[in-house]
């Protein structure tokens, strides 16, 4: 696995982590960094997230265009990227809805 495989899919990994996991974790981190309310907190995880998965799937294109990956590996990273990117994104942006109010 090339270095750049291996960044793509810890950004897609990290990416899901935190769009799954944002509100366990911003009730954490208000408890052990910075004593904010944690729907600031649970903002800056859902943008971070969606930002990952956008940077991987602009990565992706990238290498595709640099001609490190082929067109097949790039279709699958594109459906991967697709289809786990707008479940967890559209859950994590629901939840954050649901937390503003």
């Amino acid at each position: 696995m090339s270095k750049t495989n291996a960044i793509i899919f810890s950004s897609l990994i990290l990416a899901t982590i935190f769009g799954i996991f944002g509100q366990g974790m911003a009730y954490f981190l208000k408890e052990k960094v910075v004593e904010i309310p944690p729907i600031y907190y649970l903002s800056g995880l859902t943008i971070l997230s969606v930002i990952l998965y956008v940077s991987g799937f602009v990565l992706t294109y990238i290498q595709y265009k640099k001609q490190k990956i082929d067109m097949d590996k790039m279709g699958v990273y594109f459906s991967l990227f697709g289809f786990i990117g707008l479940l967890t994104s559209g859950w994590s942006l629901f939840v954050l809805a649901m937390w503003w109010g």
